[in-house]
């Protein structure tokens, strides 16, 4: 598949799996608390998926996603303040514009998967330990999971029920009566099947990555562009060419 191939099958995905947040929301009012954050914590804490910096989890195809709706959605000045993101020393994620995602419906998948997922599915990437649930150490959950802020708290429960719809399942954890998650593993299995991580990829791959970045970046494409690089591990050649480097 190309890369284009892949981003349209991605949006498909995206859509599926969004209806399975709408199901748990309607059934397992608790969750709701994430809809009202007021500070946008787990996009700019280390202990959250999308800001863990190890394997960078933002795939080739998911930046193409969230450039191509900067480039379409952005004014001029949320372009320069994404700019002035990326300048700041700040840890928060370059998408976050105060307390609120800027990107959230191209967000990628690391993204929409917490805190409300677990897999048994083996996946490849490590992010999802088989069986496993982190407790979210967000200031507006802590309480009710009876965990420390920054703590990250990992369990093992079995499903106790499915639901009848989706791939919801409900579970017990410690200090806490059963609440529903997202099974996703048949989502993870998908999505490591279609959208492997590879090491080394078509140099049109490349290419096309940073042509949108260009037309993402505004008047400071190349900004925009050196940052894309840097966060996907791309080198440049001596021609200046370039290329998906081995990290």
């Amino acid at each position: 598949m190309s890369l284009r191939e892949k981003t349209e099958w991605i949006k498909d995905f995206r859509q599926r799996f969004d209806k399975e947040i709408e199901l748990l929301y309607a059934i397992e009012p608790f969750w709701n608390i994430c809809n009202l954050c007021s500070d946008g914590y787990c996009c700019s804490h280390k202990t959250y998926l999308a800001m863990q910096s190890h394997g960078n989890p933002f795939s080739t195809e998911e930046w193409f996603l969230q450039l191509e709706y900067v480039r379409d959605s952005f004014t001029p000045e949320q372009q320069k303040q994404l700019l002035r993101n990326i300048l700041s020393p700040r840890p928060a994620c370059i998408f976050l514009f105060g307390n609120r995602c800027s990107v959230h419906p191209a967000r990628a998948w690391a993204c929409r998967v917490h805190p409300y997922v677990i897999s048994y599915y083996p996946a490849s990437n490590h992010l999802f330990p088989v069986g496993e649930i982190a407790l979210p150490s967000c200031p507006a959950m802590t309480t009710s999971f009876d965990i420390k802020q920054g703590a990250l708290v990992v369990q093992q429960p079995k499903p106790l029920e499915r639901y009848t719809e989706g791939n919801l399942i409900k579970i017990k954890l410690r200090k806490r009566k059963p609440i529903w998650v997202i099974d996703a593993t048949p989502y993870i299995a998908e999505y490591q099947q279609r959208v492997p991580r590879q090491l080394k990829r078509p140099l049109s791959d490349c290419e096309e990555l940073l042509e949108i970045a260009r037309q993402a970046g505004g008047k400071d494409e190349e900004l925009l562009v050196r940052y894309i690089e840097l966060s996907q591990g791309l080198i440049r050649l001596p021609n200046g060419r370039v290329m998906f480097g081995a990290t």
